[in-house]
């Protein structure tokens, strides 16, 4: 069975499942991506789940213990993921879904991936976890031309600051910044098109190799 835990910080939440849980999950993920129209930069932004769900199956993360006995005790492989970083891709994933036929095995894994980020949106915080919610099941705001690059600075900015539930309280404005027409985005988007003006490149060929801030998750 799949299921997510909040992290103590309210940083993201640590994906948990068995070796053929989220060998499946990860195959599920891979369908779905690769059965869209969008350009490769943003196909790989998405699978960076499968790349995480990928590590996690391998032991090469998390491992945990769940179980009350000796009779239902079992050892559980995971990987922890910031929240900005799981919801945009688990929101892409239902839009990519629309794209293709789909079976009712990869939608079970969708919905219950869904299901576990709802669940822990609202143990971490019901009033703020509801507004996240929301967002999490409202339309994509990838388009043709989105910049992916938008996913590691609303992340950043998500960490800054003073965590727990302060930072958490953060995060439906992190959300709603993804949308191509937000302040945010669009300030974003003006400053890579200059940038890449003055390199003579294409905005979407530049990469962010600026240094994450420390955090506790």
């Amino acid at each position: 069975m799949i299921f997510t835990t909040p992290t103590k910080h309210a940083a993201g939440v640590t994906l948990w499942g068995d070796f053929y849980d989220l060998s499946n999950l990860r195959e599920t993920i891979h369908n779905l991506v690769e059965g869209t129209p969008f350009k490769e930069e943003m196909k790989d932004l998405i699978l960076g789940l499968a790349y995480d769900v990928r590590h996690a199956y391998q032991r090469d993360r998390e491992e945990k213990v769940f179980g009350i006995d000796e009779y239902d005790k079992v050892i559980y492989r995971g990987e922890r993921i910031l929240w900005p970083v799981i919801l945009f891709q688990v929101n892409a994933l239902r839009y990519f879904a629309a794209f293709q036929p789909t079976t009712k095995e990869q939608q079970a894994n969708l919905y219950r991936l869904e299901g576990c980020l709802e669940k822990s949106l609202t143990e971490q915080d019901a009033k703020i976890g509801a507004q996240c919610i929301e967002w999490l099941n409202s339309p994509s705001p990838i388009t043709d031309n989105y910049y992916p690059q938008y996913l590691n600075e609303a992340s950043k900015k998500y960490l800054l600051g003073p965590s727990g539930k302060a930072r958490f309280r953060r995060l439906p404005e992190i959300l709603k910044s993804f949308h191509p027409m937000s302040s945010e985005y669009k300030d974003f988007a003006y400053y890579v098109e200059g940038v890449a003006k003055q390199k003579g490149c294409y905005p979407h060929e530049l990469h962010d190799f600026s240094e994450w801030p420390d955090f506790k998750w």
